[in-house]
């Protein structure tokens, strides 16, 4: 059984799959959730897994996917540029 794959690059970050368009970025993510379910049937169990639900757009232009939500991206985002304001005096 052979797979396809979606064309990718490295991001100029160095660490991410960075893909050309958001059509690519949500054709990988689709074809990641199929290998994880798959591998998860196999295994018996879906629980534990994390499975990538969300495509973005970096500051470098490039499309990546996260199994982060847009709520916890945004609250981890927010966190990060005052980590103050959950601090009480």
């Amino acid at each position: 059984m052979t797979y396809r794959t979606v064309d990718y690059r490295t991001c100029e970050c160095g660490v991410k799959r960075a893909f050309g368009s958001r059509h690519d970025a949500r054709k990988a993510m689709g074809r990641a959730q199929a290998k994880r379910t798959r591998k998860a049937d196999t295994r018996g169990t879906r629980r534990g897994i994390k499975v990538e639900g969300r495509a973005y757009e970096c500051e470098h232009g490039a499309w990546h996917v996260t199994s982060m939500t847009r709520r916890s991206y945004e609250e981890t985002a927010a966190f990060v540029s005052n980590p103050f304001r959950l601090m009480r005096v």
